[in-house]
């Protein structure tokens, strides 16, 4: 999971501390954890990730959002296979099941393929709030009230 974190421009190795401790509480509490990721594994090798964040509420166009999603990263000779899209499947429908109103996240437009992750998050959903995106980032969210079904 950290060799697949460690290529994300903007995650740093002093994470590594962090993240092993917030590894170990995910194991225990699951996506109640502070902080915690759900992996794709293939032939015992981690070939996708996707890191969750429970964080200080945030309200955006009017619904309250407890949790950020964090990371997504699917290794350069897994993608193109739905692995991403297995994931956030997975977190958004895990997250209604606990009553967790909405989720958020951020595109940062530094990171190299930005532009392909902004239009994957359209694609699976995901609205872009104009009015909170800077030069540094996009946010976008999505409800998870209406990801159980009927």
């Amino acid at each position: 999971m950290v060799r697949l974190l460690a290529q994300v421009p903007t995650w740093q190795e002093s994470d590594v501390v962090r993240w092993s401790e917030d590894l170990q509480q995910y194991e225990e509490h699951g996506l109640r954890a502070r902080r915690g990721g759900r992996v794709i594994e293939s032939g015992g090798v981690v070939i996708a990730v996707l890191t969750v964040g429970w964080k200080s509420p945030r309200t955006i166009a009017g619904r309250t959002r407890p949790v950020s999603l964090e990371y997504l990263v699917t290794d350069e000779n897994h993608r193109g296979g739905g692995h991403g899209s297995r994931l956030v499947r997975y977190a958004v429908q895990e997250l209604a099941r606990q009553d967790c109103p909405g989720v958020h996240l951020k595109v940062f437009k530094g990171d190299d393929g930005w532009e392909g992750a902004s239009r994957f998050w359209e694609r699976h959903g995901w609205t872009e709030h104009s009015d909170l995106t800077t030069d540094r980032h996009i946010v976008m969210t999505e409800e998870t009230a209406s990801a159980l079904p009927a």
